[in-house]
Order: C-alpha cells, then structure tokens, then sequence
C-alpha cells in the first residue's frame, strides 16, 4: 500500500509541464521535481541543501555534470535522474512526511519596497532612480511637487544599501543583507551631495527617522543667476 504523500500524488498525477516543481518536507527541508502525468519514475529530482539521498540502486544517477553546466543554476544542492516516484515518497516519509503548509516561500522583500512601504505609511513620496547598473531611492524636499524631484534646483535625499562584499554595489532591488549600510546622502540641489546617515541593514528605523526630521527642517533652495 502507498504511503500517502498528497502533493506528490498531485504533481505526478497531473505532471509538472515539464519544469521543477517542489515539495516542503515535515521537517523543513525541501525537493523539487520535473514528471510527466501519470509517469512511475521523475525525470529529474533536485534535493536541496541538507536533504541527502538514500544510498540505494534508485538514487544511483545523480547528475553533477549537468549542475555545473549551469553554473550552479540549481543553488547548493544534488540533482537526480530517473527516479522512481515511489523512491521519492519513500524519502519524504523519511522526513516526517509532507509539511502541512505547501506554499512556496516568499521571496525577501526588496530594499525598494522595504522603503516604499515605510516612507508611504507616512504620507511621504519616494522616487527610482538608476544609472550604470546602481539603483537609489530620490525623496524631494518638496513633498507636494508631483513628479521626479529636481535635483539640479531643490533639496533631496537619496536612500540606497551599499555594500563592497565583492565589488562595490549600490541598489535597492534586492534584499537587505548583513554586511550592508543603508546609506543616505542630502543633496542641497547644486550638485552637491553630503553624507547624512549610514547604519547596518538591520537597523532602517534610524534613517525613516532622519529622512523624516530633515523633510520637517527648513531648507534654503539654491538660487540661480542667469
């Protein structure tokens, strides 16, 4: 008698249009899987890190060539062909079977909308900006100009993460991460920008609150001779 593993049952019964589709273990670790409908045997079996096959005939053909073909596409883990999907049941009950929750992880939320969030609850409006591969946030001082601050006439901030882990990197489109600074940088509308704030990636509250309290001080707009 099969044991019963519900979501394997209904990736194998239905197939996974032939891409990976994955399986959250009772105990936290996680496989995915590429089947064709009604098939005994997955084409493909990817065990992510931590998660060890058995050392049995099923398990026999296990493909490094094609993860370092990819350049590690598959992340840390072990890819498996040609495995029978009564081998694959027989590791999830290993584990403690199938985890209640079968929802796929969310993604960490990005420093953009880690920012957006924060700024926004607080009436305040924040634009994108890029160049050469960087990313940033703009906060004009002027919150009741609609459209991109005119950072070459008027006050602004500008928020990122900077990190120098590998290469020097400035963005907002991914995730805080530790050895991070969030980084804020006033501009006085010149062409003049000076250091306002840094602090580590987990610590964003501080530069709401400056962000915040320089948006309330009073700041001397730039003026121009023709």
């Amino acid at each position: 008698m099969a044991i019963s593993a519900p979501r394997l049952d209904s990736l194998t019964a239905g197939g996974t249009n032939e891409v990976f589709d994955g399986i959250r273990l009772a105990d936290g670790h996680m496989l995915t899987l590429k089947v064709r409908p009604g098939a005994e045997r997955a084409e493909e079996v990817f065990l992510f890190a931590g998660l060890t096959a058995p050392d049995t005939e099923a398990w026999e053909h296990e493909d490094d060539w094609e993860v370092w073909l990819t350049g590690g596409e598959f992340g840390d883990g072990s890819l498996y062909l040609d495995v029978p999907v009564e081998a694959v049941r027989d590791l999830i009950v290993q584990h403690g079977g199938e985890h209640e929750n079968q929802e796929p992880p969310k993604a960490p939320e990005t420093a953009e909308t880690i920012a957006t969030r924060a700024f926004t609850e607080r009436g305040i409006t924040v634009h994108r900006d890029d160049d050469a591969g960087n990313t940033w946030l703009v906060i004009g001082h002027n919150q009741t100009r609609k459209g991109f601050p005119r950072m070459l006439a008027e006050p602004y901030v500008v928020l990122y993460l900077y990190s120098d882990a590998d290469e020097e990197e400035i963005t907002v489109e991914r995730a805080p991460q530790s050895g991070d600074e969030w980084t804020v940088l006033a501009g006085d509308g010149t062409g003049a920008e000076r250091e306002l704030m840094t602090r580590p990636a987990d610590q964003f509250a501080d530069c709401v609150e400056a962000i915040t309290a320089w948006l309330a001080a009073p700041q001397v707009t730039p003026s121009r001779t023709e």
